[in-house]
C-alpha cells in the first residue's frame, strides 16, 4: 500500500532476510538479547548474541549515555554479519508489555517504539527500514492493536519523511501473518 508517497509492505518470513538497509530489533529497555526477535537478531548479526548484547549496552551508553532506553528512544549498532545482505544497522526500540491488555497508555508507548525508529532511518538517510510485529510476541499486546497502531505511526510518519521510500513489517508465522493482513489494508 502507499501511505503518504511512502511504499509499505507486509511481508512473511525472517526480518533478517529482508531486504532493507536497518532491521528494528523489538529490544527490552536493557538491551539483553536472550529471547524472541531480539535473540534471532542478535545471533544472525554477530553469531553470538551474548557479544552483540555487549555491542549493544556500549552503544547505548555511547548514544543514550545511560544503560536503560525508555519509550521512543532508540539504539542504532552495526548490523555486521547481515552487512553482506545490504543491512547496513539494526535500530533497538523498546515496545510496552501488555500481557494481553491493551490501552491508550500502552498505545502511545507502542507508536513512539515504531515512530522513533522511522525518524532515527530518515536521519541516517536510508531508504528502507524493516519492523517485526513491536510487542505482540512475549510482550503479549494484541496483534491487531499492533499492527493498527504501526500504521498510524507510518501515517504521522509520512508528514516529515525526507530519505526512507519503503517501509516493512515483517511477521513471522503463517496464523499471525494471517491476521496482519485481515487489519492491513488492501491497496
Amino acid at each position: 500500500m502507499i501511505v503518504g508517497g511512502l511504499n509499505v509492505r507486509l511481508v512473511k518470513g525472517d526480518i533478517t532476510k529482508v531486504k532493507a538497509e536497518a532491521i528494528v530489533n523489538a529490544a527490552n529497555r536493557y538491551l539483553e538479547h536472550g529471547g524472541g526477535v531480539a535473540y534471532v537478531i542478535a545471533k544472525a548479526c554477530a553469531g553470538d548474541p551474548q557479544r552483540y548484547t555487549e555491542i549493544s549496552k556500549k552503544a547505548m551508553k555511547e548514544q543514550l549515555g545511560k544503560n536503560f532506553m525508555d519509550h521512543g528512544e532508540v539504539v542504532v549498532t552495526p548490523a555486521l554479519n547481515l552487512e553482506s545482505f545490504g543491512i547496513r544497522y539494526v535500530i533497538h526500540t523498546v515496545g510496552p508489555m501488555c500481557r494481553g491488555e491493551w490501552n491508550p497508555d500502552l498505545r502511545e508507548k507502542l507508536f513512539k517504539a515504531f515512530l522513533a525508529p522511522m525518524k532515527k532511518a530518515d536521519e541516517l538517510g536510508l531508504k528502507s527500514i524493516a519492523f517485526p510485529a513491536v510487542s505482540a510476541g512475549i510482550y503479549g499486546c494484541p496483534l491487531e492493536e499492533v499492527v493498527k497502531t504501526f500504521l498510524d505511526a507510518v501515517k504521522e510518519f509520512s508528514k516529515s519523511v525526507k530519505s526512507v521510500d519503503v517501509i516493512y513489517l515483517v511477521i513471522y508465522g503463517d496464523r499471525d501473518y494471517e491476521i496482519a493482513k485481515n487489519v492491513f489494508p488492501e491497496r
